[in-house]
C-alpha cells in the first residue's frame, strides 16, 4: 500500500529529471499510447477477445498490455491458478500482434490494486499514456477501488458497455471519480490522463462466471465441444486436459 507522501514522490518521478512539469512535458512531446487490459481471466473467453479486437481497430499501432490479476481485491479468489490463467491467455491470444503479457501482479505481495500497478508502470514509462480498459459494470463500482481518486492522475479510461448497465449510469460514475467523458477516442490523446471514452459493442452475456457455472453443472467434459463455452477451442481443450472448473 502506498502512503500519500510516497504517492506524490512516485508520481513526480516521471518528470523530476526532465526539469519541467507533467503539463509542460506533455505539451512538447507526443506520448505513445498503451492500453491496459486487466482482469482475473478465470477463464479468458470470447468477450475478452472481442474487446481486444475492438481496441486493435481503434488504435492499430498501440500496444495492448494484458495484466492478469493475482489477488482480486473485490472478488473471490480465482479458481484456476495464476499460472493456468496465464497459459489460457497465451493460447487465446496466440497470433495476435502488438500485445504483451505482464505478470507483475504475481510478484507483488498482498491484494492486486490497480492504482499500484499504474504507479509502477508510470515509473517505468513516464512518457507513455496509459488507457485502462474496463466494462461498464466495473465503472459503477469505481468508488470502492483502493485510492480511486488517484486514477484520473495516472490514466485515461475506455469503458465498454455491459448488459444491465445504462449509459447514464456510466456518465454519472465517471463524473464522480473525476474522469471527463469525451465524444471521440482521439480526444484522449490531447492530455496525459483523466479522460474517458465510452465504446459500444454488440451486447452478449459472456462472462467467466457463466463459463465456470456451465462446467460445474455439466459435471464432466467428455470432449472439447461437449459444452458451448464461448471460448477459443485451444482454451476449451486446455480446460478439459487440466480438468478445471469441474467442481465448486
Amino acid at each position: 500500500m502506498l502512503m500519500d507522501g510516497q504517492w506524490a514522490k512516485n508520481l513526480g518521478y516521471c518528470f523530476s529529471r526532465l526539469g519541467m512539469s507533467p503539463e509542460q512535458k506533455y505539451a512538447q512531446q507526443q506520448l505513445s499510447v498503451e492500453f491496459i487490459l486487466g482482469g482475473t481471466f478465470d477463464p479468458v473467453h470470447n468477450g475478452h477477445l472481442a474487446i481486444f479486437k475492438t481496441l486493435r481497430q481503434a488504435a492499430p499501432d498501440a500496444t495492448i498490455r494484458v495484466i492478469p490479476c493475482a489477488i482480486p481485491p473485490l472478488k473471490a479468489k480465482a479458481r484456476a491458478s495464476f499460472e493456468q490463467r496465464v497459459e489460457m491467455l497465451k493460447l487465446a491470444l496466440k497470433g495476435q500482434k502488438k500485445w504483451l503479457l505482464d505478470n507483475r501482479e504475481q510478484n507483488r505481495q498482498g491484494k492486486s490494486y490497480t492504482v499500484d500497478t499504474l504507479c509502477s508502470l508510470k515509473r517505468e514509462q513516464p512518457l507513455t499514456t496509459f488507457v485502462l480498459v474496463m466494462g461498464a459494470d466495473s465503472v459503477v463500482d469505481l468508488q470502492q477501488w483502493h485510492h480511486w481518486h488517484k486514477l484520473s492522475e495516472l490514466c485515461h479510461l475506455i469503458v465498454f458497455n455491459r448488459p444491465g448497465v445504462k449509459e447514464e449510469q456510466v456518465r454519472h460514475s465517471l463524473n464522480s471519480v473525476n474522469f471527463k467523458l469525451k465524444a471521440q477516442f482521439e480526444d484522449l490523446k490531447e492530455s496525459a490522463a483523466g479522460r474517458a471514452f465510452y465504446m459500444k459493442m454488440p451486447e452478449k452475456n459472456e462472462s467467466s462466471t457463466e463459463i465456470r457455472d456451465t462446467l460445474i453443472n455439466a459435471g464432466t467434459l467428455i470432449n472439447g465441444d461437449t459444452v458451448d463455452l464461448s471460448q477459443p477451442q485451444s482454451v476449451i481443450e486446455y480446460i478439459h486436459q487440466n480438468r478445471l472448473y469441474l467442481s465448486q
